[in-house]
């Protein structure tokens, strides 16, 4: 059984080390799809790369922390969140 570091490189190295939602080169953020608070679990078809602002916008982190590192307004929040949401959801419904 992996540890979650050899879960983790395998997940970076399967995705190019490339965000899945946009694109952006050299990221290294490994999401749960489902999280493991939701009975989630460490397989690899669970997980995928994503860079820290697509991250960040579709986890449980205070906008006021979106706003400051990312610059993104509070009022642009829930419609950037729900547009990674959406394509999560279209990469593991291929």
């Amino acid at each position: 059984m992996l540890n979650w570091r050899e879960i983790r490189h395998e997940v970076l190295r399967r995705d190019n080390r490339c965000c899945q939602v946009c694109g952006k080169e050299h990221s290294g953020q490994v999401h749960h799809v489902t999280p493991r608070s939701q009975g989630g679990t460490d397989e690899l078809s669970n997980l995928m790369t994503l860079c820290g602002k697509c991250h960040m916008l579709i986890s449980p982190v205070p906008e006021w922390l979106i706003t400051k590192l990312w610059g993104i307004p509070s009022n642009e929040i829930s419609a950037a969140s729900q547009a990674v949401q959406t394509q999560v959801d279209k990469i593991i419904n291929k």
